[in-house]
């Protein structure tokens, strides 16, 4: 049986490391070789950084873990703010987090509802 991370977090910046934190917990310490623990905790803190500046309170964090891999999704409520892959010059403060996801994700994406906007990443198989 697999068992699945739910948290149910608010738009404030400190739920960026509680974030971190449960998926760290969630992942425990045994190694895995489809999943490179700290991408996982880095994309998961771009995901929730993103959920807590873009998005509406609260938000649920999901997290599945399986033996072929990860899949992460991070839902808010605010379906009209679609994320945005820019491509952003290296000098700029913000702008980046989907760049690395994009880049350290194996597949990513998003969907909307109408009232909901989801968010996720996958690593591994």
């Amino acid at each position: 049986m697999m068992v699945e991370l739910r948290a149910v977090l608010d738009a404030h910046p400190e739920q960026v490391a509680h974030a971190r934190h449960l998926v760290s917990e969630y992942l425990g310490d045994g190694a895995d070789v489809h999943i490179d623990r700290e991408i996982a905790i880095l994309l998961v803190s771009e995901l929730v950084t993103n959920a807590v500046i873009h998005g509406i309170s609260p938000f649920e964090l999901r997290a599945q873990h399986s033996r072929s891999g990860l899949r992460v999704e991070v839902r808010d409520n605010n379906a009209a703010g679609a994320p945005v892959l820019r491509v952003g010059d290296g000098m700029a403060e913000s702008g980046r987090g989907l760049q690395l996801v994009d880049t350290l994700a194996d597949r990513w994406g998003w969907s909307e509802d109408g009232v909901s906007k989801v968010v996720w990443f996958e690593i591994g198989d």
